[in-house]
């Protein structure tokens, strides 16, 4: 691949498609080169994102080229200068392509042509503005500490862990905060979550086995444990593909100073052909886990190994093949099955639906409006005024909400709702 400079290029996604833009914003994560400090539905949210991200680029995705988008994009060009804009669009007109360049569009690419192409495009653009790093107008761009601070925060550390992972002191985290409330235009810990959020500038970590935050572009450690013949076979297949991958055994689990715990990139167990105690290695490294198994597997054994934990379920005749992939997939959230036991497993989810009426969590009309209202970042009295109930109400229904959201605190439960959707961006008072 060519080589992008000293620093990766940083990009912002616009789209008002949430499938499109998210799957952009993922898609770049990964790709080699590039950090996405943000992605947004609205022109308002692409300003800001400018302002606070420092870009070099900014993709912005349209189905038709309209004349209220060519007008967002000489406002941004003009507030802007140094920054590519790249417009990946379904169908435009030659007038309003002309008023497009005029107004300081940089490249276009027609969506048809897939990723690859807006790909290659962009890295064209990096290549020739050699990764600059574009003046922040007044100051305002957060800073890559500030970033850091802001996504810690959003996954539910206190002051304390913030201090204790990035080597500072508390006094100097809260000098932090204030500055990114100030930045952001908030007052609040939640409500400057609620926004990074709503500009995915951040993105949720997760704990007990479930994904966490990982620096983009890096290959996944691949923890192997388990015995046979299976094991070879999965450790001759990270070798030959050029992936980091270490052997441990659960009988002498890693110790605490461990160089895998510090591994910066995303780190994985592969237990083949588990037994139970070989689960403890996982729940002590807390990462993600991909079982290899040897034996047959049917539905009952796919849904029994996705309930104990598992992210992914690989036979181990196709594990050579679909392994790396399937590390991949897992280090950026997803779960893995084949085909065939996604379709079985997918069935036997849609009747236990419509069994039990299982779904997402079933907020009463009440919950929803304090939901909406913590997002605004009002206090738990701003939110009994503006309701007009009592304070005690608000506060065993924001229990309620923690109970039934799995959470803990109210950053915690605007991240979950969130990303479960029961949260609308847009609805969120600016």
């Amino acid at each position: 691949m060519a080589d992008l400079g000293p620093r990766p290029a940083r990009l912002v996604v616009q789209s008002d498609r949430r499938l499109v833009r998210e799957a952009l914003a993922a898609f770049f994560s990964d790709a080699r080169g590039f950090t996405v400090v943000g992605h947004t539905d609205s022109a308002h949210g692409l300003h800001t994102l400018c302002a606070l991200g420092r870009p070099d680029v900014c993709l912005i995705d349209v189905e038709a080229l309209t004349a209220r988008t060519v007008r967002t994009l000489r406002d941004i060009r003009a507030a802007f200068p140094a920054v590519d804009l790249v417009v990946a669009y379904t169908s435009l007109s030659l007038e309003l392509l002309a008023e497009a360049v005029r107004a300081g569009v940089t490249s276009f690419v027609p969506s048809s042509r897939g990723l690859d192409a807006v790909l290659k495009l962009l890295r064209q653009r990096v290549r020739r503005s050699q990764v600059r790093l574009p003046a922040a107008p007044d100051g305002q761009a957060l800073t890559d500490r500030e970033l850091g601070v802001i996504s810690l925060m959003s996954s539910g550390h206190t002051v304390s862990d913030i201090a204790r992972l990035l080597r500072i002191s508390p006094h100097t985290v809260d000098n932090h905060k204030r500055r990114v409330y100030a930045k952001i235009g908030v007052g609040s810990q939640s409500l400057a979550v609620s926004r990074a959020i709503t500009l995915g500038m951040v993105e949720p970590s997760r704990t007990n086995g479930e994904v966490r935050l990982f620096p983009p572009g890096q290959p996944p450690l691949a923890v192997v444990c388990g015995t046979g013949p299976a094991v070879e076979q999965v450790v001759q297949t990270l070798a030959g593909r050029g992936l980091p991958y270490l052997h441990a055994h659960s009988e002498q689990p890693l110790q605490p100073d461990h160089w895998a715990r510090w591994h910066r990139g995303p780190v994985i167990t592969v237990l083949v052909d588990p037994r139970d105690r070989d689960w403890l290695l996982p729940a002590s490294l807390e990462t993600p886990v991909v079982v290899v198994q040897s034996a047959k597997l049917d539905l009952a054994m796919v849904a029994d190994l996705l309930a104990t934990g598992a992210r992914a379920v690989v036979p181990a005749d196709d594990a050579a093949e679909d392994l790396p992939e399937v590390l991949s997939l897992v280090s950026r959230g997803y779960v893995a099955l084949s085909a065939e036991h996604a379709t079985e497993l997918a069935g036997w989810m849609a009747r236990r639906h419509s069994e039990r009426g299982a779904g997402l969590p079933d907020l009463t009309a009440r919950e929803q409006d304090i939901l909406g209202l913590l997002a605004g970042g009002q206090t738990i009295r701003q939110v009994a005024r503006t309701l007009g109930i009592a304070a005690k109400t608000v506060e065993n229904t924001q229990a309620r909400l923690y109970r039934k959201l799995g959470t803990r605190n109210r950053t915690e439960t605007l991240t979950v709702a969130y990303r479960l959707g029961l949260l609308d961006p847009t609805s969120i008072p600016a």
